[in-house]
């Protein structure tokens, strides 16, 4: 990623203004940098991951995957971080709530994605991207316990695109570039069966809002035309950003000054999403407060 690249991302309201001439908020890899080599209080972030909701500071749910699957920023895949967006918004705009861990326990898992080599059954570890987070199936309702999100296929050169992202106080893991070689037994682990019921009224509630119409597309939807990015750390959970908020908090929590028009929210949606979805989609399914939010 190119200087110039980064300030376009910049100007879309995804990334954050560089405000530090000591520690500015995003750095642009030096030409001989042919591999990520971060400077000191920094990580490798991509081009993808702040459109799929990605920011600095990491919120607390991006912080603790990070701790609980033992992985660093750049394991993570695109459609992981954009089913971790999408699930804490759905927490937040429409359940009113930060993201609930073992609700996330109850319906994901981790898988080890490698690299085909050309030899068949042979693959190989990849530096960036091998950790996907897909939903539960078997014996299981998960993919019926919760709204549609139709990942798309293709991320083709997306790990090609890396940048060096602020760390703020080291809230992500460093850098190392070291390669995970097999899938770790946690990244399967559920919710234990004593709590089990304790998750029904908040699955009823998903429930709910799969059968009303809610998608991934209009989460994204709401989250682009809210101008927030989910996975950054906010003063506000995003159902708290109503009339009566101080205009400093709204502000803090604001990517840019202005909603960007809804031909372009529907490309951010397309960009991370199958499906066709269209402009006159946008904001299709309010979220609390907004006025039309049912929720």
């Amino acid at each position: 990623m190119t200087e110039r690249r980064l300030l376009e991302l910049e100007r879309e309201g995804l990334l954050r203004h560089r405000t530090s001439l000591s520690s500015p908020e995003w750095i642009a890899p030096a030409a001989d940098h042919r591999e990520p080599r971060p400077p000191k209080g920094y990580v490798v972030s991509f081009a993808k991951f702040p459109r799929h909701g990605l920011g600095p500071p990491p919120s607390h749910f991006m912080r603790a995957l990070c701790h609980h699957y033992g992985v660093e920023p750049q394991h993570f895949s695109p459609n992981a971080i954009t089913v971790v967006a999408v699930f804490a918004t759905v927490c937040e705009g429409y359940l009113g709530m930060i993201p609930h861990w073992e609700l996330w326990l109850h319906l994901y898992r981790g898988e080890l994605f490698n690299a085909p080599t050309g030899t068949t059954g042979v693959r190989k570890p990849v530096w960036a991207g091998c950790l996907d987070l897909v939903l539960k199936t078997g014996k299981t309702e998960r993919p019926r316990e919760y709204i549609p999100v139709g990942l798309l296929t293709n991320h083709a050169g997306w790990e090609s695109q890396w940048f060096y992202l602020w760390n703020d106080d080291d809230l992500l893991p460093a850098y190392t570039g070291r390669l995970i070689m097999e899938r770790l037994e946690n990244w399967t682990y559920g919710v234990v069966q004593v709590h089990q019921s304790q998750l029904d009224p908040l699955l009823d509630a998903v429930k709910k809002l799969r059968f009303e119409g809610l998608s991934a597309a209009f989460v994204l939807s709401a989250v682009h035309h809210r101008r927030v990015l989910p996975l950054m750390s906010r003063p506000l959970r995003m159902d708290e950003m109503g009339p009566g908020v101080s205009s400093w908090d709204l502000n803090v929590c604001w990517m840019s000054n202005e909603a960007p028009p809804d031909d372009e929210v529907a490309a951010r949606v397309r960009a991370a999403l199958a499906g066709d979805f269209k402009p006159e989609h946008v904001n299709g399914f309010p979220m609390r407060p907004d006025a039309g939010s049912t929720w």
